[in-house]
């Protein structure tokens, strides 16, 4: 990605968040309402695992966009696995 085109990704990134986010809770939502308990749960824990993974390797990008993208899945997973009292880790 060209320097002109990250500054312009960055500059956008927290409207991207923010609208990603409430989509990706959205999505986490629809899937607590079409599976089991178990399910559900076992996939933020799973989630939550891979994008944690996934923030380590990111850092280590030049790119900071992947890294908005990483921290949004792992704020949305959070949110919806502490309104379920689900823990993560």
């Amino acid at each position: 990605m060209s320097k002109i085109h990250e500054m312009m990704a960055v500059a956008v990134l927290p409207i991207i968040k923010g609208v990603g986010k409430l989509e990706m809770k959205n999505v986490i939502l629809c899937s607590k309402e079409c599976h089991r308990p178990e399910v559900y749960e076992n996939m933020l824990r799973q989630l939550y695992s891979i994008f944690c993974f996934l923030k380590e390797v990111t850092v280590k990008t030049k790119s900071h966009f992947d890294d908005g993208i990483v921290d949004m899945v792992l704020e949305a997973v959070k949110e919806s696995a502490t309104q379920e009292g689900i823990v993560l880790s």
